[in-house]
């Protein structure tokens, strides 16, 4: 019974890993196409948004961890 599970289980992880090769590289793909549009401003100007709202949304949760943390006795 184990050895089904565990077969099952090498499946589902392949066709997750075959999931998580071929989305990232259409994406990547169709990305940069974008970039070669009249759209190509507006592409980078949001790719920029998003980058520096993940990157202060991380920074905003450390400092809030920061804060909120017990002190030590």
């Amino acid at each position: 019974m184990s050895g089904v599970s565990a077969t099952n289980g090498m499946r589902q992880n392949k066709i997750i890993g075959l999931i998580l090769l071929l989305v990232p590289s259409f994406f990547f793909i169709f990305f940069s196409l974008l970039l070669f549009t009249e759209w190509d401003i507006l592409v980078i100007k949001t790719t920029l948004i998003i980058i520096v709202g993940i990157l202060m949304s991380v920074l905003i949760w450390m400092g809030y961890t920061m804060v909120t943390a017990p002190r030590e006795k």
